[in-house]
C-alpha cells in the first residue's frame, strides 16, 4: 500500500541541502515520490510500506549529509500524514511537535555559542584588516612584517612570525568553526554530490592551503612575506555562521503561525459525569460527552450546545473580531473562548479530528507545498554547484596562464597568487540559498497570515493562481445574500386590523418549521405584541402552505397553489398588489381568514450587509462578477441590482451549474483564472471544476473537502482579503527571485575579475562571504515583510 507522510528533517542549511536530501530518498526501493521544502524543514514523501520502511529512509535522509529525521519512541514521524494525525491524540501530537521545536531551539542555541567564540578569534583579524587599509593608503610601510622572521641559518630556512600566528588562528576557526562544513561536503561526495558546503570547503581551503604554503614554504611559492589569505579563511567562516544564525531565527518567525495556532489548543476539558464535574485530559474525550464551560473559559473540543447560551470568542479560529451569540443547538469551535454564560455542550468531534486540528493540518501541508513558479528556482539549483565548481577552476586557469598574454596582469604580480584569490572569491561568493528561499519562505508567511485571518489555502499552486483570477462566480443563496427569507414587506387588504392579522400569523406559523414560515412568526413577533391565542384544527399543506382556526375564524397562509385550491378569489386591488410584490422579486405568501385575503407578505432573501462593498473591490481589483442562482429572474435581478453585478443567470439548476462553469472556463478569450464560489455542499462539482474552487462557510468538514480556498466565516471581505495576500505573496516571490537572481548573475563575474582588466577592481573573498549570508537574509526579511503588508 502507497502512504504518504511528511517528516521534520533538522540539519538542513542550504537550497543544495534540499537537492540532496531528495536525490538519496528517491533512490531508496519503493519511494514513488519524495519533496522537500527547505524553508519549512519538512519532507513529504510517498512510498510502498510493503517495500521499504521508516528506517531505509531515515538512513538516506542521513547519507546524504548531517541531517536527522525526527522520529517518536514508535518511531512514528513526529507530523505524520492526515491519517496518522487523526490517529494521534491532540496532546500527543502537540508533545511531540515541541520535541521539534526543542530540538531546534538546541541547534539555535549551539550556532549562537559556535558564533560567539570564532568571533572572539576573529578579532585579531580585525586589526589585520585596518593594518592592510593602512597600508592601502599608504599610512605605513607594506614591507613592514610585524613581529619580524624566525630564522634557521643552518637549514637556511625563514619564516614569517606574523603569517604563523594567523596560521594559528585561523586553522581551528576553520576545522572546528567549519567542521559541519567539511561533514557536510564529504558526505556529498561520497555519494557522488555536492552541496553548498563543498563551495564553501574548496573556497576556504584553497586559501588555507595556499597560505600555509607561503607561511611554512615560502621559498616554493613567494619569498618571505609573500601575502597569506588567513583573514579570508577566518571572516568567511564567521560570516557564513552568523548569515546561518540570522536564517534560521528568520525562518523560525516565519513558521510563528503553525506555532500560535497549536499554542490555542486546549489541554483538559471539564465533563460532567453522573451529576459530576470531571477534568480529563483532551484527549481522552469522546464523542457524546456533556462538557461544561463557564465565562472565561476556553471551549476545550468540538461540540453542539445542549443548555445555556453565551458570547464566544471565535477569533483565534475564524478570524472574526466581534464575538458571536451562541445557544441550544448551536455548534461551538474548540479553543475557542466563553466570554458570558455558562453552556453545556455534546462533543461531536473527538481530539485530532477538530476544526483547528483540521486548520493546523491544512496549513502544514499547505507551508510545505511548492508553487509552479519555485521549480525554475529549483531547477536551476540542483545544477548550480557543479557549474559554480566549473567556473572556479576556469576562472584559475584564465587569470593563471591566459590572462598573462592577453596583457590583463600588470607585470610583477603574483598569477598564482591572483588565480587562487579569484577562484576562492568565486566559490564563496555563489550562493543557492537565496534561490531556494524565495520562494517557500514568503508561502509559508502568506499562508500563516490567511489562516491567522481565517483563510485557508489548501497548497502553494492555488496561492498563486488565486493572483491571477479574472472572473469570480457566485452562488447567490448563502454566499451573497442571508440564505434564509426574511419578510420585506407586510400590505393589509381587509378591515381586519394589522395587529390581529399578525397575531393570527405569528400563532399559526409558530407551529411550522419551514423556513418562510419561521420568517413570517418572527417578523410578527417583531412587529407586535403577542397575545396568548388558542391554535385548533393546524394543517401543514406541503408545498402550499398551513391552515387551522383561531377564535373561531379560519385562518389560511400560503402560496397562490392554496387559495386556489380552496376557491378564495383575488379583487383587483388584490391583483395589483401582488403584481407589484413581483415585481420586487419577492416571494408572496397570501394570508387568508374566512375565504377572504386579508394580507400578503413579500419574503425574500436579503443580502448580506458586507457583500456590496467586497463587490465593490473585487471589481475594483479587475475581477469580473457572475452570478448564479435558481431563483427566478425578478428575483436574481433585483439582487444584481443591488450588487452592482452585470452578469446574470437566473433560474438555474444545481445540475446546470457545472455546465455554466465550463462554459466559462472555455470562453475565448479567457478572462484569466475562474473561481467558483459556493457554501461547499451543493456547489461541489462547480467548486471542483474551476480553476479554483472558494468554499464559503463556517468551517464544516465537506466545505473544507470541497474547496481549494476555504473562508472559515464566509465573509466576502475575508474573500478580498485572500485575493489580496495572494497578489502581495507572488510579489514577493518575484522580488525574491529577481534578488537571487541578479545577485548571483551579478556577483559571480565581477568575483570572476571582470572588472580587472578595466577598473582595476576585485572582490576581496571576506566582502564575498558577507554578500553571500546577506543574499539569503535579504530574502528572508522580505518575505517576512508580509506579515505587516496589507
Amino acid at each position: 500500500m502507497i502512504v504518504k507522510e511528511i517528516y521534520p528533517i533538522i540539519g538542513m542549511h542550504c537550497a543544495s541541502c534540499k537537492q540532496l536530501i531528495e536525490k538519496m530518498v528517491s533512490k531508496v526501493d519503493g519511494v514513488v515520490s519524495v519533496s522537500v521544502n527547505y524553508a519549512t524543514e519538512k519532507m513529504s514523501v510517498e512510498f510502498e510500506n510493503d517495500k521499504t520502511s521508516l528506517s531505509d529512509i531515515s538512513k538516506a535522509v542521513e547519507s546524504a549529509g548531517s541531517y536527522q529525521l525526527i522520529l517518536n519512541a514508535s518511531g512514528k514521524a513526529v507530523l505524520a500524514s492526515p491519517v496518522e494525525v487523526s490517529k494521534t491524540s491532540e496532546t500527543n501530537r502537540k508533545d511531540l511537535s515541541e520535541k521539534v521545536e526543542k530540538l531546534k531551539e538546541d541547534e539555535l542555541q549551539r550556532l549562537k555559542t559556535k558564533v560567539l567564540r570564532v568571533g572572539i578569534l576573529v578579532i585579531p583579524f580585525l586589526f589585520i584588516m585596518i593594518r592592510m587599509v593602512l597600508i592601502f593608503f599608504g599610512v605605513i610601510d607594506a614591507d613592514m612584517a610585524p613581529f619580524g622572521a624566525l630564522t634557521i641559518e643552518k637549514l637556511n630556512y625563514s619564516i614569517n612570525l606574523f603569517s604563523f600566528i594567523q596560521f594559528l588562528l585561523a586553522t581551528p576557526i576553520l576545522f572546528w568553526g567549519g567542521k559541519e562544513f567539511f561533514g557536510s561536503a564529504f558526505r556529498a561526495i561520497k555519494v557522488k554530490s555536492a552541496n553548498m558546503d563543498t563551495l564553501i570547503v574548496l573556497g576556504t581551503s584553497a586559501a588555507w592551503i595556499y597560505s600555509s604554503l607561503v607561511t611554512f614554504f615560502p621559498r616554493w611559492i613567494s619569498e618571505v612575506g609573500g601575502e597569506v589569505y588567513f583573514e579570508a579563511t577566518a571572516f568567511i567562516v564567521f560570516f557564513i555562521l552568523i548569515g546561518r544564525l540570522l536564517e534560521a531565527r528568520a525562518k523560525g518567525k516565519a513558521n510563528d503561525a503553525i506555532k500560535k495556532l497549536l499554542e490555542l489548543q486546549a489541554k483538559e476539558a471539564t465533563l460532567i459525569k453522573e451529576g459530576e464535574e470531571v477534568k480529563v485530559p483532551i484527549d481522552q474525550v469522546k464523542i457524546d460527552d456533556v462538557v461544561i464551560v463557564r465565562p472565561g473559559e476556553k471551549i476545550a473540543i468540538d461540540g453542539e450546545i445542549i443548555e445555556g447560551s453565551s458570547t464566544i470568542d471565535e477569533s483565534m479560529v475564524t478570524g472574526e473580531s466581534l464575538p458571536v451569540e451562541r445557544s441550544q443547538g448551536d455548534h461551538v469551535i474548540g479553543s475557542t473562548i466563553n466570554r458570558t454564560g455558562t453552556i453545556k455542550f455534546k462533543v461531536t468531534k473527538i481530539a485530532g479530528e477538530t476544526m483547528l486540528s483540521q486548520i493546523i493540518q491544512m496549513v502544514e501541508e499547505a507551508q510545505g507545498s511548492s508553487a509552479p513558479v519555485q521549480k525554475l528556482a529549483d531547477q536551476i539549483s540542483a545544477y548550480f554547484v557543479p557549474v559554480v565548481i566549473f567556473i572556479s577552476f576556469s576562472a584559475f586557469i584564465f587569470w593563471n596562464f591566459v590572462a598573462p598574454d592577453l596583457g590583463f596582469v600588470e607585470p610583477g604580480i603574483n598569477t598564482l597568487q591572483l588565480s587562487i584569490y579569484i577562484a576562492t572569491t568565486i566559490l564563496i561568493i555563489a550562493c543557492p540559498c537565496a534561490l531556494g528561499l524565495a520562494t517557500p519562505t514568503a508561502v509559508m508567511v502568506g499562508m500563516g497570515k490567511a489562516a491567522r485571518s481565517g483563510i485557508l489555502i489548501k497548497d502553494a499552486l492555488h496561492l498563486q493562481l488565486a493572483e491571477k483570477i479574472g472572473t469570480m462566480i457566485f452562488d447567490k443563496t448563502g454566499t451573497l445574500t442571508e440564505g434564509k427569507p426574511v419578510v420585506v414587506e407586510f400590505v393589509s387588504t381587509g378591515d381586519i386590523q394589522v395587529e390581529t392579522l399578525l397575531n393570527y400569523s405569528y400563532h399559526i406559523e409558530y407551529l411550522s418549521e419551514h423556513p418562510l414560515s419561521n420568517a413570517i412568526a418572527d417578523y410578527s413577533k417583531s412587529n407586535v405584541n403577542i397575545e396568548e391565542l388558542s391554535v385548533t384544527g393546524f394543517t401543514s399543506v406541503e408545498g402550499r402552505g398551513v391552515k387551522g382556526m383561531i377564535n373561531g375564524d379560519i385562518v389560511l397562509i400560503g402560496n397562490m397553489r392554496l387559495i386556489q385550491e380552496n376557491d378564495i378569489v383575488l379583487t383587483k386591488a388584490d391583483r395589483q398588489i401582488v403584481e407589484k410584490l413581483g415585481k420586487h422579486g419577492d416571494t408572496i405568501v397570501y394570508l387568508c381568514i374566512n375565504d377572504k385575503v386579508q394580507g400578503f407578505f413579500g419574503l425574500a432573501d436579503t443580502v448580506k450587509k458586507p457583500s456590496s462593498q467586497a463587490i465593490d473591490d473585487l471589481k475594483d481589483m479587475g475581477i469580473r462578477i457572475v452570478m448564479l442562482t435558481g431563483d427566478n429572474k425578478a428575483t436574481a435581478e433585483k439582487i444584481a441590482k443591488e450588487l452592482g453585478i452585470e452578469s446574470v443567470y437566473a433560474e438555474v439548476l444545481p445540475s446546470e451549474k457545472l455546465g455554466i462553469v465550463e462554459d466559462i472556463l472555455n470562453e475565448t478569450p479567457k478572462r484569466g483564472v475562474v473561481a467558483m464560489v459556493g457554501d461547499g455542499v451543493n456547489d461541489a462539482p462547480a467548486l471542483a471544476k474551476a480553476d479554483i474552487g472558494i468554499a464559503m462557510g463556517n468551517g464544516t468538514d465537506i466545505a473544507i473537502e470541497a474547496g481549494d480556498l476555504i473562508i472559515v466565516k464566509g465573509d466576502l471581505p475575508r474573500l478580498v482579503e485572500a485575493i489580496s495576500i495572494s497578489r502581495s505573496t507572488m510579489k514577493v516571490i518575484r522580488q525574491n527571485l529577481a534578488w537571487a537572481f541578479g545577485y548571483n548573475i551579478l556577483a559571480i563575474p565581477i568575483a570572476a575579475g571582470i572588472l580587472l582588466p578595466i577598473f582595476a577592481l576585485l572582490l576581496s573573498p571576506v566582502i564575498a562571504s558577507a554578500a553571500m549570508a546577506l543574499s539569503s537574509i535579504s530574502v528572508l526579511l522580505n518575505s517576512l515583510r508580509l506579515r505587516v503588508m496589507r
